[in-house]
């Protein structure tokens, strides 16, 4: 090689060096300054294409193509809004969130008191004259944690005194309130005073409004890139796809476009299966929940939460059966569709809702939506769990599967891909 072409290939290097250095501190600037539209920008190409095999359907003259895509935005935006209104006046007020902490404080006192035969003056059997202090100090912590701070405590007797007295339903809980401080060993008529305490009402400044108002439309002007963001990617014919592969040498462009689409079909097979699994999952707990005799509000929410965490392995079981059995020692009047189903053996019966739901999963739901083209080992999945917790917290959890499918895939093709095209 020449002087003048070794000259030429430095200053070429130089110039591609500067030239990345210059635009990757461009573009993190870019991304850090538009931090408030990252998400919203995420979420509107999350569902493009989560529907990019819908939009393959359209046909037409472009102004259709957008009015069709419109149209899907309107009826997605429509369903999520219909079912988080659902979801939301299903979920516990402000009243019942309370009574079911004094309900939980009370039940679990109870429950104890009557698997350690300590109940009605009981004087404890075998396992509690064993290990008695150890199962006291465990019952403390837990009732430590699930106990009423005082100021939901002066609520709940504010919003108790609103209640007739003909509503026996939620009079008890009132009684169940004094038992729980009885066994706190709490002063009794010192709270008792916290019902009549005076509930100071502090004034807005004039200017809240307003500037609640500006912080309203501040997010809106940010959370409008997701339509926009929505509607372009959806209908994108591969423009964006095919402006990276043009910055590929031609000796490895077939190579890079095959690796593309496969890991594009694997992590779409992969997203759209997910959700579809989520959706089965949660709808098998709701309904095993409801038949067994879990309220409609309670089945609603397990199943929701369920759903949703079975997005990673081994987290929405886990999850639902620790919900599902606190549930099931707090449970009162249990009215089941299955006449031999009480409240004594609820447990076992929200037990048996859970592994039965895990097995649909595994058996069915996983294998028919999605598919075996993702397919990885058990072991990889909980490794890759827990390493992404670990480094990245919660959304390592979330992403470390999609990770490893994306891995798996290139990897895969890549290796297969450089012997095909005699590349090594």
């Amino acid at each position: 090689m020449s002087g003048s072409e070794r000259s030429r290939k430095t200053r070429r290097i130089v110039v591609y060096s500067m030239t990345s250095i210059f635009f990757s501190i461009l573009i993190a600037g870019i991304v850090y300054g538009l931090q408030p539209m990252i998400l919203p920008f995420i979420i509107g190409a999350f569902l493009a294409y989560l529907f990019k095999p819908l939009a393959n359907s359209f046909r037409g003259p472009a102004i259709t193509k957008y009015i069709r895509a419109g149209a899907l935005l309107f009826f997605v935006g429509s369903i999520t809004y219909w079912g988080t209104t659902f979801i939301k006046a299903s979920l516990p007020n402000e009243r019942e969130k309370l009574q079911l902490k004094v309900r939980l404080q009370y039940r679990l006192n109870e429950r104890y008191l009557s698997l350690m035969n300590l109940a009605d003056g009981g004087k404890g059997n075998f396992i509690y004259k064993t290990l008695g202090q150890e199962f006291d100090e465990l019952k403390k912590r837990v009732i430590d944690y699930v106990k009423m701070s005082d100021d939901e405590r002066k609520r709940f007797l504010i919003l108790q005194k609103e209640i007739s007295d003909s509503d026996h339903e939620n009079k008890k809980y009132y009684e169940y309130y004094l038992a729980n401080l009885k066994n706190q060993k709490v002063d009794i008529e010192k709270l008792k005073s916290l019902a009549g305490s005076a509930i100071v009402a502090i004034e807005k400044p004039a200017g809240d409004d307003i500037g609640n108002l500006a912080n309203i439309m501040r997010a809106l002007s940010h959370w409008i890139i997701l339509p926009l963001a929505f509607i372009f990617i959806l209908l994108d014919k591969g423009q964006i796809f095919h402006f990276f592969l043009r910055l590929i040498p031609n000796r490895y462009f077939e190579l890079a476009y095959t690796v593309a689409e496969k890991v594009d079909d694997a992590l779409g097979k992969y997203i759209r299966g997910t959700m579809l699994e989520c959706l089965l999952v949660g709808l098998t707990l709701f309904i095993g929940l409801f038949i067994s005799g879990v309220e409609l509000k309670m089945a609603i929410i397990i199943g929701m939460v369920g759903g949703l965490t079975n997005a990673i392995p081994f987290v929405g079981t886990f999850i639902a059966c620790i919900m599902g059995v606190f549930y099931s020692l707090i449970a009162e009047n249990v009215h089941s569709f299955l006449p031999f189903i009480n409240e004594n053996n609820l447990m076992i019966a929200v037990l048996a809702v859970v592994v039965i739901a895990h097995l649909l999963d595994n058996a069915i739901y996983q294998p028919l939506v999605v598919g075996s083209a993702v397919n990885i080992h058990p072991l990889v999945v909980i490794l890759s769990v827990f390493g992404g917790s670990l480094m990245f917290g919660f959304a390592g959890m979330i992403f470390a599967i999609p990770t490893i499918v994306i891995i798996k895939v290139v990897t895969e093709t890549l290796f297969a891909g450089l012997k095909d095209y005699r590349i090594i």
